[in-house]
């Protein structure tokens, strides 16, 4: 882990553009992959829209951001986020930093900030296909607890209790499962024309 790496909310001199491009360079894999991922590709004015009212965070190595992670506060109506809850976005870590442990001490950091602020569930979203950034969630503690059906895509949500989790493991699992069916019945992803319902429901 780089002991030089310091972790702060995003001072007043850090740029939009500079979170923008930390977000576009570290995603460039997944763009090549043909991973579509619709947060990173937003511009720096939708981006700091997209935080309003959250906090973004940034890893500094030096006068130089790194990487970037969000923390947006909202009030859930969903099986697993009832009330208010964190939503955490926007994780990104340039190439060059990559497998140092800058997104754990992101990830550290915002979770202690997410307990302060009296949270007691996170949850996050990425496409279905990014597998690297599931498995890394799930060794966090995430739990997969529904499909979602994005523009051209399938996200998974996923959801972490900060204190007990307060349901059975298959629980969570039959909730998941039951989503995904659903939204894999209602919606198709066609090449070319993104989400198009099936069946006309």
């Amino acid at each position: 882990m780089n002991s030089k790496i310091q972790i702060i909310e995003k001072p007043e001199f850090i740029s939009w553009d500079e979170i923008h491009d930390v977000l576009w360079k570290a995603h460039e894999q997944n763009r090549q992959k043909g991973i579509v991922m619709q947060l990173p590709a937003l511009s720096a004015a939708e981006l700091q829209k997209h935080v309003d009212g959250g906090k973004m965070f940034v890893a500094m190595d030096g006068n130089k951001v790194v990487g970037t992670l969000a923390l947006i506060i909202k009030e859930g109506k969903q099986w697993y986020n009832k009330g208010r809850y964190g939503y955490v976005c926007l994780g990104a870590v340039l190439p060059d930093y990559s497998g140092k442990g800058v997104f754990r001490l992101l990830y550290d950091y915002v979770e202690k900030e997410a307990l302060r602020l009296k949270l007691t569930v996170l949850t996050r979203d990425t496409n279905e296909k990014n597998s690297r950034m599931l498995k890394i969630s799930k060794k966090e503690g995430y739990h997969f607890v529904a499909y979602r059906a994005c523009r051209d895509h399938f996200n998974i949500v996923r959801a972490k209790w900060l204190n007990e989790c307060p349901y059975s493991l298959w629980y969570i699992k039959f909730r998941f499962y039951i989503s995904k069916i659903y939204m894999k019945t209602r919606f198709k992803m066609v090449p070319e024309k993104g989400r198009i319902k099936r069946f006309g429901i």
